[in-house]
């Protein structure tokens, strides 16, 4: 199944949604103008065709048209057909993805104390054109007809947050409808005993005895599939932890190591140097000169 990639954030915003029952006969008209076009039928068959390339949208299935490409009714509708529309905008260009090559398990930088910007590596998936889970996603869409029909300056924002849940639903439909291999499986499921292990000492064995498979096949399927072996993985979470700690508590940076599993302190110095290219202490420090500075700075403007 194709799938369109969205760089997030920002998420898509919301422009405008419908529902309407079309007769024997309708057809879409044609356009090119540079809104997405989310397109499900819940019953009847929808005829389109976006640039060169037909698509019979028929009942559970869901289109989205994209932004910028001519699209048309190619056929008019042979019988009752029920159709809800979502219309949205993203300022980002649009890739195209197979579901079986998301890097669901990669992990994403995380934000800290430091951030000004929120980062620029996580990603928004959904179909391009699939059946779906008509059942899952009708109740959004009828919420949000709902209220984009009683629109206010009350219920404005329950509009957004729904589109956000349908958005993540329709993620949800990209990964419900993928059957991963065995080592992506494999890889997915070490991933998560680590998530939930990593504050504890390093144990291949505990991996193997969780997962019924030899440590080194599962080194080499979480290489392959999230690009680190089980302790690089342990160890980008415990640094993760550290820059947190280092950001918004007081510990030393012994203490800090103990907390995120890690007994040598000058060990985890080397680790954190090594990651983020500064040291645990200089980089505390560069966190407060930077504090300091925006406090100067808004001293100034008070005077």
């Amino acid at each position: 199944m194709l799938c369109l990639e969205f760089a997030i954030p920002p998420l898509p915003q919301f422009v405008t949604v419908g529902h309407a029952v079309w007769s024997p006969g309708d057809r879409h008209f044609a356009r090119t103008f540079g809104v997405y076009d989310l397109l499900l039928v819940k019953r009847g068959t929808l005829y389109m065709t976006e640039q060169d390339k037909e698509y019979a949208v028929g009942p559970g299935k869901l289109l989205v048209l994209e932004a910028g490409l001519p699209h048309a009714g190619h056929r008019p509708c042979g019988e009752d057909t029920e159709i809800y529309w979502v219309h949205f905008i993203h300022g980002c260009p649009t890739a195209h993805i197979r579901r079986e090559d998301i890097p669901w398990s990669s992990l994403l930088a995380k934000g800290t104390v430091e951030d000004v910007e929120p980062s620029a590596q996580q990603r928004l998936y959904m179909p391009k054109f699939a059946a779906v889970d008509v059942e899952a996603l009708e109740p959004i869409l009828r919420g949000m007809n709902e209220i984009h029909n009683r629109l206010s300056a009350e219920n404005a924002v329950r509009l957004h947050l729904l589109l956000a849940e349908l958005l993540a639903a329709l993620q949800a439909e990209c990964a419900r409808t993928s059957a991963p291999e065995p080592a992506v499986r494999l890889a997915r499921a070490a991933a998560a005993y680590l998530d939930g292990h990593w504050r504890q000492p390093f144990d291949l064995a505990g991996l193997e005895e969780e997962l019924h498979f030899q440590a080194d096949y599962i080194t080499r399927c979480m290489k392959q599939h999230i690009g680190t072996t089980p302790l690089q993985y342990v160890l980008r979470l415990r640094l993760e932890e550290a820059k947190k700690l280092l950001g918004g508590t007081v510990l030393g940076i012994p203490e800090v190591a103990e907390r995120v599993g890690i007994r040598d302190p000058n060990y985890m110095t080397r680790l954190f140097s090594a990651r983020f290219g500064v040291t645990p202490g200089a980089y505390r420090r560069r966190l407060r000169q930077r504090d300091e500075g925006m406090a100067a700075g808004r001293d100034e403007d008070k005077e």
